[in-house]
């Protein structure tokens, strides 16, 4: 099954991608309430709407998410997947891959950041994403923007899914609070995420065999142990044959079985959450 990648999307396409987007936060918001319901969740009291519900509500739905796993048939095989949120079908999944009701309940959790993030910054706008760089992680996706930021909201959630799945260390309340704190400051034009905005985390470049990572000088200058994290914690990858490390802020990656948009939305998350702020 080839699904349409916003990556590959025409402005008019990425319009209507948006719209899709939009129309689903209502339902999507009602079945988590639903969802919240039948784990025991008294669902009223904990969307309560303020930012400090969000680690309350993530919490419930990453533990379920990790009993869940990953579904044992690959993307193409799925029978799941054409009623997936439509952010999930366009975006860039991978096998294995969380089951149709982890995607459904991180819709949900997308519909409430969307409810509590505008309401703490009612000039935020949904948009499709935009950017001067031709290959930036965001540009044809539906995000919430203001002057100075945008924000493609399943991106963190999504990607703290993926770990849960796999057994490895994913997001929890507090860290999923404090992410949403930043992305309040940061659509309200203070903090460190407004200040860079038209720099890009990483950048990656398909060459022979391999991919040239570089990532923005500051990263390396302010955090040298954090690329010596990030160098290790991609070696262990699956499908990572080896990752070296030439320059400061540059890397080259041995990983056959990706392409160059899995490995920069992977590099972009990981830094994303990651960095200090």
């Amino acid at each position: 099954m080839v699904t349409m990648l916003y990556e590959w999307m025409t402005g008019s396409q990425a319009g209507d991608a948006l719209d899709e987007f939009l129309a689903e936060r209502a339902p999507a918001l009602q079945r988590l309430r639903s969802a919240l319901s039948g784990l025991g969740r008294d669902a009223d009291a904990l969307l309560d709407g303020s930012p400090e519900s969000v680690a309350s509500v993530w919490e419930p739905i990453t533990a379920r998410c990790a009993d869940l796993g990953t579904d044992p048939r690959s993307l193409e095989e799925d029978p799941t997947r054409p009623g997936w949120p439509s952010w999930a079908r366009h975006g860039k999944l991978v096998d294995p891959h969380p089951p149709a009701e982890s995607l459904a309940l991180v819709d949900g959790f997308v519909s409430y950041l969307a409810e509590v993030i505008t309401s703490a910054v009612p000039d935020a706008l949904w948009i499709v994403g935009e950017h001067r760089i031709s290959d930036y992680p965001t540009l044809n996706y539906p995000v919430l923007a203001s002057d100075s930021h945008q924000i493609f909201l399943p991106a963190l959630p999504l990607y703290s899914v993926y770990q849960s799945a796999h057994g490895r260390d994913p997001m929890g309340g507090p860290e999923m609070l404090a992410h949403v704190r930043r992305t309040i400051t940061a659509l309200r034009g203070e903090g460190p995420e407004s200040s860079v905005a038209e720099e890009p985390l990483v950048t990656v470049v398909a060459e022979v065999d391999c991919f040239d990572v570089g990532l923005r000088e500051d990263i390396a200058e302010q955090h040298p142990h954090l690329v010596e994290r990030l160098v290790a914690e991609l070696t262990d990858r699956d499908g990572v044959v080896s990752v070296y490390r030439y320059g400061p802020a540059a890397l080259v990656v041995d990983v056959p079985e990706w392409d160059e948009t899995r490995l920069r939305l992977w590099l972009t998350l990981w830094l994303q959450r990651h960095l200090p702020r």
